[in-house]
């Protein structure tokens, strides 16, 4: 039997790779194939540079040449590149393992010579899914690793960079991350309100009582607006985390707009739990919509029965063998029989029409 739902791209919630009771920095071999990519832009006010670097010790060059640098890295695949990123900078085992194993909820976490954010990012092909975008942030640099995946989720920022659209290149790199995370948030919004284009064509015909193939959809969407939910709330903590008062890497100025991240949350964050309460809404009126038609077959059923128990009644007494009963010898006892019949279901049908079971 084919099921509703293809259980194929029900993701887990998270998918560890070491065994229970491994030490703390344990990495295990991520099942990922695709290369890592390193792609790296230095830049300050005045000075941008762009370039694909092959070897991670390459990185060191632009370290000390211009006000910060951000190093990508695209893909899990290649362990020793990050390895080398890792020794470079000094990470924590803690750090690598989390950038290693893409199944961490969004987090900021400060040590003492950088911050460490973790992001998910919302895919939509061929499932909902989301990807891990993790990022160190140094004092002129920032390290971000992503999990490989179709979209580009980062390039308006590259764009912004490139074309010094704003204040990016006059602001330091807790700017820059912050540039990140709403990019990665921005995304989730034409997501959710796709979901909102689905349940207003679902809408009509459900009124209409078309539900056989609907209510399955209704339920996909609901457990892909959960998986949403669930990781847009992490989000929300990650970025009060960065605004409090102990992150003193981040700058008042740059709290100003991570406030206005923390809005945008809230704001799918409420769409989010009304598209879920309508789904929840349209299954009630499903339900209610099955009851009623089961209902209305039960009414013309008992309609149809109470009638005719009486008229049966009537049919099995005269219809008894016996020699000697009223009415057999008389000349017009078949059509009385029939008027009577007749007069009693009419009396029924009556009565049934004066407590309204004929209207609507």
């Amino acid at each position: 039997m084919k099921l509703p739902i293809d259980l194929h791209f029900l993701r887990r919630p998270f998918e560890r790779r070491t065994p229970p009771g491994s030490a703390p920095g344990t990495a295990a071999q991520p099942d990922e194939e695709v290369h890592s990519h390193i792609h790296l832009i230095a830049f300050g006010p005045n000075d941008f540079e762009e370039a694909e670097v092959r070897d991670a010790d390459d990185v060191r060059a632009y370290l000390g040449n211009y006000d910060i640098t951000w190093i990508h890295v695209h893909g899990l695949g290649d362990t020793s590149r990050l390895r080398q990123l890792t020794s470079m900078f000094d990470l924590h085992p803690l750090v690598y393992e989390d950038i290693l194993h893409p199944h961490q909820r969004a987090k900021a976490e400060e040590y003492e010579d950088y911050a460490f954010l973790v992001v998910r990012m919302v895919e939509v092909d061929p499932r909902l899914d989301t990807r891990q975008l993790s990022m160190v942030v140094g004092d002129n640099y920032i390290l971000s690793v992503e999990e490989a995946g179709p979209h580009d989720r980062l390039e308006p920022v590259r764009t912004r960079l490139r074309k010094s659209i704003g204040k990016i290149r006059q602001m330091g790199p807790d700017y820059l991350s912050y540039a990140l995370m709403d990019s990665v948030i921005d995304h989730y919004f034409p997501v959710v309100e796709s979901f909102g284009d689905r349940l207003d064509e679902i809408d009509d015909p459900l009124a209409a009582g078309y539900t056989t193939n609907l209510i399955p959809e209704i339920q996909r969407i609901s457990s892909d607006l959960l998986t949403i939910r669930r990781n847009l709330l992490p989000h929300r903590e990650a970025i009060r985390n960065l605004m409090a008062l102990s992150f003193t890497r981040y700058t008042d100025n740059t709290c100003v707009f991570l406030r206005d991240a923390d809005d945008h949350i809230s704001q799918l964050l409420d769409a989010v739990d009304t598209y879920r309460q309508i789904c929840s809404d349209m299954r009630d009126f499903h339900f209610a919509m099955t009851s009623q038609r089961a209902n209305e077959v039960m009414k013309t059923l008992t309609i149809i029965a109470t009638v005719f128990i009486p008229l049966s009644f009537i049919a099995g007494v005269y219809g008894m063998n016996f020699s000697d009963m009223p009415g057999l010898n008389s000349q017009y006892g078949y059509e009385a029989c029939l008027g009577l019949m007749v007069c009693v279901a009419g009396v029924l049908m009556g009565w049934f029409y004066s407590r309204g079971w004929f209207r609507g």
